[in-house]
């Protein structure tokens, strides 16, 4: 196992830097995923990390060894696609060896490795048949075998599921982190599925734009989301937001805007400056509920649809111009085009400055 570190990295076709400056401490057995929409450079730096991609400006260690110009064998990783890249003509067992026996390794180390490596994945009973008589999930369990069989010290998945079914992808994911558990391997995983990231990661690394946004444990991220950004990336449904003003009301400061009307709760008042100042409100879906009656912190906004989903029913609409996504209970008597006033959860507000995006609740407990 090994620690991995990417200082100042950069990386460039032409003019065009696709990876900016990107400074990452992972730790000897950590399970760390890169996350962000396509284009952000999260599998760019998973292939410089790999040895598939020359790294334009900065250094890569693992292990404390700087491996810039060592190639992908010499670096002691071994990668799992989201191609499965399995050869059509060998068993499971032939596929999962292949890579052994090309560095010659001696068939009763091959065979241990394998039977390890298959009892491990759950393939005993799969290691003579070929990949057309397996499932998705099947081929790649498989393909992260024969990644296992190298005992390499750092795992490279670069959008491992992407290809499989949902069910599928819940019970790989499973298996993934059971995986981690009993190897402890380094682990660096690529997914634009913010759900893979939150349910596998010990930490994850929210990239856009080949930039890194934040770095943090799931909940970290979940609950103090440095920008909008990451904020509007990190859970599932998205956080609402809405564009405020700081206003006065009774001596109380409130944050308004069209259809907008929440107090700051008073531990954030020293935060936001003076009366004026132009902020946007975020509010998780899970943090909101059908007003009661006079209840005063409130977004006001038209359903368009409603998703019933057993456990739960989300509103989606619009509160003027912004998008408005709501869980309500399962028994609510709201209809779609109806006006609908929803209480926010104080206790759950993120508060971010409109200029620049970033937040203002950062140390705040």
């Amino acid at each position: 196992m090994a620690s991995v570190q990417l200082e100042k990295v950069f990386k460039r076709f032409g003019d065009n830097a696709v990876v900016r400056d990107v400074n990452l401490d992972i730790e000897d057995g950590d399970f760390v995923v890169l996350v962000g929409p396509s284009g952000c450079g999260k599998s760019t730096t998973l292939r410089m990390i790999a040895g598939l991609e020359e790294i334009s400006e900065g250094n890569l260690k693992i292990g404390g060894k700087v491996v810039n110009n060592l190639s992908p064998r010499d670096r002691d990783v071994a990668m799992v696609f989201q191609s499965y890249a399995l050869y059509p003509h060998m068993t499971v067992r032939e596929n999962i060896s292949f890579g052994l026996k090309l560095r010659k390794m001696d068939a009763a180390e091959i065979d241990a490795r394998v039977k390890n490596a298959s009892g491990i994945l759950g393939l005993d009973e799969y290691l003579e048949r070929k990949p057309k008589a397996l499932s998705g999930g099947q081929r790649q369990r498989v393909a992260m075998g024969r990644a296992i069989v190298r005992q390499p010290a750092v795992f490279l998945f670069d959008e491992p599921l992407s290809n499989l079914d949902a069910k599928l992808r819940v019970q790989m994911r499973a298996e993934i982190a059971k995986l981690h558990q009993q190897l402890g391997i380094t682990t660096i995983y690529v997914t634009h599925d913010q759900v893979e990231a939150m349910t596998l990661a010990k930490h994850i690394v929210v990239m856009s734009m080949g930039l890194v946004q934040q770095v943090g444990a799931p909940l970290e991220l979940y609950r103090r989301p440095a920008n909008l950004f990451v904020a509007g990336f990190i859970g599932s449904p998205a956080m609402n937001f809405f564009d405020v003003e700081v206003k006065e009301e009774g001596g109380v400061p409130v944050m308004k805007g069209e259809g907008v009307s929440v107090r700051v709760p008073e531990r954030f008042r020293s935060l936001l400056g003076e009366k004026g100042r132009k902020l946007v409100l975020g509010v998780r879906p899970e943090h909101m509920h059908e007003a009661t009656e006079g209840e005063t912190d409130v977004v006001v906004g038209t359903v368009d649809v409603l998703e019933p989903l057993g456990a739960e029913v989300h509103a989606l609409g619009k509160v003027a111009g912004s998008d408005l996504t709501a869980r309500l209970e399962p028994d609510t008597k709201v209809q779609v085009g109806d006006t609908v006033r929803i209480g926010v959860a104080l206790d759950e507000l993120h508060i971010f400055d409109r200029s620049t995006g970033r937040s203002l609740l950062e140390g705040v407990s």
